[in-house]
C-alpha cells in the first residue's frame, strides 16, 4: 500500500519520485485516540482495534502458546491506534511479522510469542557476490556480531490494595549459568495483582514450573528474557529479497561459532542504485530454542495531573453507589463509548484525608458528582479518585455571600455549620429529622437574624441527656472557659451548709423529742455529688432554679428526699395539700411557733390506733367562737388540776379535792336521773403495710446488676424497672403479705 507519494524533480531525461510503501497497519498510526476497554485480555483488545480498521480473519493470524487473562481496566491515552497495540503487545512479549497470503495476495499480520511463530526459510550460504552481479544465489556476507554485558536478573515489586498485605516482591534470573550478566534491573509498578496467583491461567517456564500469566514472576521472567534476546546483535548483508523480519534462517558457512542454529531476522533495510547492486541490510538474533525473543517493553504513558469524570450507579441512586470495600464507578469525560449505567469503569478508590482499619472519613458521593481523577504514577491503567469539585450542577454551598461560613452538608441537609463572622461566631450541627439541633455561640434563623446567644439543644421528637459517671448542670462559669470542668465549691459549699443548717435543726428536734432529719442520708448525697465521685447528677444556680409544669411535677426516690433552705420554705396548692408517710411524721418549729388554720372546712385530728397527746409550757387555751365545745371519751373523762379533779365515767361524776368546793349560782336544782347519747366515732383498724425488694442473681450467686426487668403485680399491671448496682429491684407495697408478684429479667 502506497502510503506516501512525492514529486521530487522532474528533466527532460527523467522524473525523480519518491514513493513510501507500507503495510495495512501502518494506516493505525493515523488514528489518535483516548478509550477505554474493560475485561478483555491483551490479544482480545488487539483484535478489537484491528477490526475495527477493516482486518478480517485473513488479515491477521495468531500463533500463541498461551492464553492471556483479562483485564480490568485498559486505557488508550493520547496514543494512535498503531501506538497502543504495539505497547499493549509488548508489555506481554507478543511480537508480530509479516507474510503474503498466497490465495488472495494480501499482507497477513502474525503475532506469536514463542518459536513456532517464525517463518522458516531455506539455508542460506555465507558468500559475497562479485562486483554488482551475484549470479543469481542468494547469499549473506558482512558478518557481523556485537554483543554486550546485561543484567543478571530482574526484580520487580508492585503494591495491590486489595491485597495490601501481600509481599510482591520477585528476582528472577533466567539464565543462572552464565557469565556475561551483571546486577539487577529493578522494576517498580508492572502493574500485576500477585506474585502467581493460582487462579491465573498458567505456563510453563524453561524449567517446566509452572507461572501465572501476567503475574509478577511471569513478568519478571519475560523482562529478563527480552534483555537475554537481545544480548547479542548479528548484522549483515544480503541479496535475498525475500528477507523480512520474523524469519528464521540458517547461515552455512558462517565465520560465528554461535549462531550454529540460524539467526532470527529482526529488521531488514534495502537500497541500491543505477551503479550498485540492490542489497539489504539486516540485524538479527542468534536462535536458541531456550531463550525466546521478546520485544523491547514501550514505556507507558503518563497523565499528569487530574481528569474529570462523573460518578455513575446504575439507576440514579439516591445514596452513594459503592461496592464493599467503599469503591465507585465514574464515567470518563474523555471516554465516548456508551456503557450501561454503572459500568463505565473498573471499580476506583476514594482518595481521603485520613484512613484506617474500618475508621476514617468518608462522604459517599452521589450520581452525577464531579471528581479529579488521578492515576498511580500517571499510570492510566490504575485511576483513582483525588477529590470531589463543584460545576455548574451542582453549586458549591460556600460563595461570596456567606464566605465566613464553613460548612458540611449532606444531600438530606445533615449539617455542620462554622461561622467565622467576627462577633458573631456560631457552630450549628443539624438533622432534618425533628429538626434536631445544637446551636451555640451568636443563634441565627434561617435568614441570619439574631434570635439568641449562648447554645441551643432542640428538637420535635423525644430527647434524652445520659452521663454514666454523673451530671453537673450550673450558671456559675469560669471567664475565657479557663475553669476545670467540674469546679463546684459553690455548689458543695450550698450542700455543706444545708447539711449544717439540717444537723442544727436535728440536736434542737432531738432535744425537744420531736422526730428529728436523716441527716445520714443527706450526708452521703454530698459525698456523692463531690467532684461526683459516684454517679449523681448536681444542679446549682447562683440567681435560683425553677421548676415548672402546666401539668404534673414528681420527685421519686428510693431512699429520702430532703428540702433545706436557709430562710423560708413554702409549700402552696390551690386546691389540696396531701403529706402522707408509712411510719411517722414530725413537725418542729424552733423559735417562733406553729400555726395551723382552716379559713373554711373542718380540722379533724386523730390518732386512729394510738393516744393523742398534747402539751404546753405555758396556757393552753381551747374557744369555740360561734358554737359548742364538746370533750367525749367513751370511757372516762378527767378534769386535773392542783391535785384537785373531776371524774366522769358511766358510773357517775367524781369530784376531789384536799380543799373546799365552792358553787357560785343563782340557783342549784336536784332533778331526776338522766344522761346524754353521744354519735359514735368509727375509726379506721390498722392497715398493714408490707414491702418487698427482689435480689436478682442466677444459681452461682452472681449479682444481675444493671439489668431491665419487669414486674407483674397482683392486678396484671406490669411495671418495667432496672437493678440497682447491687442487684436490687425497686419496692413494691402492698396491703396483703399474701399477694404474688411475678419479676422477669428482660435481657435474660
Amino acid at each position: 500500500m502506497v502510503t506516501a507519494f512525492s514529486q521530487l524533480s522532474v528533466s527532460k531525461e527523467q522524473a525523480h519520485y519518491q514513493v513510501v510503501l507500507s503495510s495495512r497497519l501502518a494506516l493505525l498510526a493515523m488514528k489518535k485516540q483516548c478509550a477505554i476497554f474493560q475485561n478483555q485480555s491483551v490479544v482480545s483488545v488487539v483484535e478489537s482495534i484491528l477490526r475495527s480498521h477493516g482486518f478480517t480473519g485473513i488479515d491477521y493470524r495468531l500463533e500463541l502458546k498461551d492464553t492471556y487473562p483479562s483485564r480490568e481496566f485498559i486505557t488508550q491515552w493520547q496514543e494512535s491506534d498503531l501506538e497502543f497495540i504495539q505497547r499493549l503487545l509488548a508489555d506481554v512479549g507478543i511480537w508480530f511479522r509479516f507474510e503474503t497470503h498466497a490465495e488472495h495476495n494480501c499482507d497477513v499480520m502474525v503475532l506469536s510469542d514463542y518459536e513456532q511463530g517464525y517463518a522458516q526459510v531455506a539455508d542460506i550460504d555465507n558468500k559475497p557476490p562479485s562486483g554488482t552481479l551475484d549470479g543469481g544465489t542468494e547469499s549473506v556476507w558482512d558478518i557481523r556480531l556485537h554483543s554486550a554485558v546485561v543484567a543478571s536478573s530482574v526484580e520487580v515489586n508492585d503494591y495491590n490494595y486489595r491485597t495490601a498485605n501481600t509481599d510482591l516482591h520477585k528476582d528472577i534470573n533466567t539464565q543462572p549459568k552464565s557469565t556475561t550478566t551483571y546486577g539487577t534491573d529493578y522494576r517498580y509498578e508492572e502493574h500485576y495483582k500477585g506474585l502467581n496467583d493460582n487462579g491465573q491461567v498458567k505456563t510453563s517456564d524453561n524449567n517446566s514450573s509452572e507461572i501465572s500469566i501476567e503475574s509478577g514472576e511471569w513478568y519478571a521472567r519475560l523482562r529478563h528474557e527480552q534483555k537475554i534476546s537481545q544480548q547479542v546483535i548479528i548484522h549483515g548483508k544480503s541479496n535475498r529479497y525475500a528477507l523480512a523480519p520474523g524469519q528464521w534462517i540458517n547461515l552455512n558457512g558462517s565465520p560465528l561459532n554461535n549462531i550454529n542454529d540460524g539467526v532470527i531476522i529482526l529488521s531488514v533495510q534495502g537500497h541500491g542504485n543505477r551503479t550498485d547492486a540492490y542489497e539489504l541490510e539486516f540485524t538479527a538474533i542468534p536462535y536458541q530454542a531456550l531463550t525466546l525473543y521478546r520485544p523491547t517493553p514501550i514505556r507507558w504513558p503518563q497523565i499528569s495531573g487530574t481528569l474529570p469524570a462523573r460518578v455513575t450507579s446504575p439507576d440514579n441512586d439516591t445514596y452513594g453507589y459503592i461496592d464493599t470495600q467503599g469503591r465507585y464507578r465514574v464515567k470518563f469525560n474523555f471516554d465516548l463509548k456508551t456503557w450501561k449505567n454503572g459500568e463505565e469503569s473498573l471499580w476506583i478508590r476514594l482518595a481521603k484525608p485520613y484512613a484506617g482499619s474500618t475508621y476514617g472519613f468518608h462522604f459517599p458521593l452521589i450520581d452525577g458528582t464531579e471528581v479529579a481523577i488521578a492515576f498511580m504514577n500517571g499510570n492510566p491503567d490504575r485511576p483513582y479518585i483525588a477529590h470531589a469539585m463543584h460545576d455548574s450542577a451542582h453549586p458549591d454551598p460556600i460563595t461570596t455571600i456567606n464566605k465566613h461560613r464553613n460548612v458540611i452538608r449532606t444531600p438530606a441537609n445533615n449539617k455542620l455549620r462554622m461561622d467565622d463572622k467576627r462577633g458573631q461566631e456560631h457552630i450549628k450541627l443539624a438533622t432534618e429529622y425533628g429538626k434536631t439541633q445544637l446551636n451555640i455561640g451568636h443563634l441565627v434563623n434561617e435568614k441570619k437574624q439574631p434570635r439568641g446567644e449562648g447554645f441551643e439543644l432542640r428538637t420535635d421528637e423525644w430527647g434524652a441527656i445520659t452521663a454514666a459517671r454523673g451530671l453537673y448542670l450550673t450558671t456559675q462559669t469560669e471567664p475565657k472557659a479557663q475553669g476545670k470542668q467540674l469546679d463546684m465549691q459553690a455548689a458543695i459549699t450550698q450542700l455543706e451548709n444545708a447539711l449544717s443548717i439540717a444537723k442544727a435543726l436535728q440536736n434542737a428536734a432531738t432535744q425537744s423529742e420531736a422526730h428529728g432529719a436523716d441527716t445520714d442520708s443527706q450526708e452521703q448525697l454530698n459525698k456523692t455529688l463531690s467532684q461526683l465521685t459516684q454517679s449523681g447528677i448536681l444542679a446549682y444556680a447562683q440567681e435560683g432554679i425553677a421548676l415548672t409544669s402546666p401539668q404534673n411535677i414528681q420527685l421519686s426516690t428510693g431512699n429520702s428526699v430532703t428540702l433545706t433552705s436557709e430562710n423560708q420554705t413554702d409549700i402552696a396548692a390551690l386546691k389540696n395539700l396531701t403529706l402522707s408517710s408509712g411510719e411517722a411524721m414530725g413537725l418542729f418549729a424552733h423559735k417562733s411557733g406553729m400555726k395551723l388554720f382552716a379559713n373554711q372546712g373542718d380540722i379533724v385530728v386523730q390518732a386512729q390506733n394510738a393516744n393523742l397527746n398534747m402539751a404546753a409550757k405555758q396556757d393552753i387555751k381551747i374557744d369555740s367562737v360561734d358554737g359548742e365545745l364538746t370533750v367525749t371519751a367513751s370511757e372516762q373523762l378527767t378534769l386535773m388540776c392542783g391535785g384537785s379533779y373531776i371524774k366522769i365515767s358511766s358510773e357517775g361524776i367524781e369530784l376531789g379535792t384536799q380543799d373546799n368546793v365552792y358553787l357560785k349560782c343563782n340557783v342549784m336544782q336536784k332533778m331526776g336521773v338522766t344522761d346524754m347519747s353521744i354519735d359514735d366515732l368509727s375509726l379506721p383498724d390498722i392497715i398493714g403495710d408490707y414491702a418487698v425488694k427482689f435480689i436478682c442473681k442466677d444459681e452461682s450467686g452472681k449479682i444481675y446488676a444493671n439489668e431491665r426487668y419487669i414486674a407483674t403485680l397482683p392486678n396484671g399491671k406490669k411495671v418495667q424497672g432496672q437493678t440497682d448496682k447491687n442487684g436490687y429491684t425497686q419496692a413494691f407495697h402492698s396491703v396483703d403479705e399474701n399477694e404474688t408478684i411475678t419479676l422477669e429479667l428482660i435481657s435474660r
